[in-house]
């Protein structure tokens, strides 16, 4: 694993392995990203790739500068990352803190395709496909996901595309959180996807204060979770005091590394199917390498046919790995494990769990 220390601006870019082809992850922006955090989610984009048979390494970094900073700030980093894009060395996502728009300059170097930028109702289809692969992946391994109650903590861009396919699994949507807070459906009914995609594009993360249903802290989501519990807002959220009181069946992940260790131990003990992070979010790698992934070129390279492969490719996946005498999330781990050995002599140090 590598540092790259930024020379324009107080920042920094992780790449978790040497030669691999080529890099890519997530780089957020904020008055201070620990590295300890970038490491983490640079080892979860590593085993993606290996999962889905990429020989390329995750990334991951960060640029610490206060609001007032920003724009100079942003337009250091993409001056000197231009050259590293350019040559496929390392391609960054927006993360927290980091737009589309502000990478923007980057697009005409990235190989990748641009179709994982096109936005309906501003979600993007990489975001699209992640809240539309935790729930396939959810639905696999349960085998459906018909009639179950289905909660959403961190409902972002990708949650709201996780509840519209909730919506299509035939589930029941029990309750979205955001920061803003947790709103729980009314008695004997369940939260109207289409209302939580209308009312996040009118409102963003404040659109749970909009819905027909009780608002109250955002907290209480843990509470409301008794099934199946998609979580997604930040690293560590689900740690080992939250998985004490939870009694779900499944849980899926709308971002990377959400719970711990600890979290997971205590999970599996009480018979939950803990699903990799690394599974659930591998559809957006088929937005960006629909070729390579997909077998898709020119105008075979639709939304629909990549949700299609991507949807496919998951369901696949978790079926393979989620029997496992381990658990789901060690039984992926040793298949994306196996790949990795195809080209690296050592396997790196660590899987992809909070501490």
């Amino acid at each position: 694993m590598g540092t790259r220390k930024l020379a324009g601006t107080d920042g920094f870019v992780i790449v978790d392995l040497d030669g691999a082809l080529g890099s890519s992850g997530v780089m957020r922006l904020a008055p201070k990203i620990l590295p300890s955090g970038a490491r983490e989610m640079a080892r979860s984009a590593t085993y993606t790739f290996a999962a889905v048979g990429m020989r390329r390494s995750g990334a991951s970094g960060g640029i610490n500068t206060r609001p007032d900073g920003r724009e100079g700030a942003v337009e250091a980093f993409v001056a000197e990352c231009a050259p590293w894009v350019a040559a496929g060395e390392f391609l960054p996502d927006a993360g927290k803190g980091l737009n589309a728009a502000d990478l923007a300059p980057l697009q005409s170097h990235d190989p990748r395709h641009p179709i994982r930028l096109s936005a309906v109702g501003g979600i993007s289809l990489a975001e699209r496909l992640a809240g539309s692969g935790a729930v396939t992946a959810a639905a696999a391994a349960l085998d459906g996901l018909e009639g179950r109650r289905v909660v959403i903590e961190g409902c972002g861009p990708a949650g709201v595309s996780a509840a519209a396919a909730v919506a299509e699994q035939g589930a029941v949507l029990a309750g979205v959180a955001t920061e803003k807070g947790f709103c729980g459906a009314p008695v004997g009914a369940g939260l109207d996807a289409a209302a939580i995609g209308e009312a996040w594009a009118a409102h963003g993360p404040s659109f749970v204060e909009h819905l027909d249903g009780a608002c109250s802290a955002p907290g209480d989501v843990w509470a409301a979770a008794d099934d199946v519990l998609l979580v997604g807002s930040k690293m560590g959220v689900l740690n080992h005091q939250v998985a004490a009181g939870l009694e779900v069946s499944a849980v899926a992940c709308l971002h990377p590394i959400p719970f711990t260790t600890r979290a997971l131990v205590i999970l599996q003990a009480a018979g939950s199917v803990v699903l990799a992070d690394f599974l659930c979010l591998a559809g957006p790698l088929f937005a960006a390498w629909p070729r390579e992934l997909a077998g898709l070129d020119g105008d075979a390279v639709t939304p629909e046919a990549i949700e299609t492969a991507a949807t496919g490719a998951i369901t696949n996946l978790v079926r393979e790995t989620a029997g496992h005498s381990e658990g789901a999330f060690l039984g992926a781990c040793h298949h994306a494990e196996s790949f990795l050995a195809t080209w690296r002599d050592q396997l790196p140090f660590g899987r992809p769990l909070a501490a």
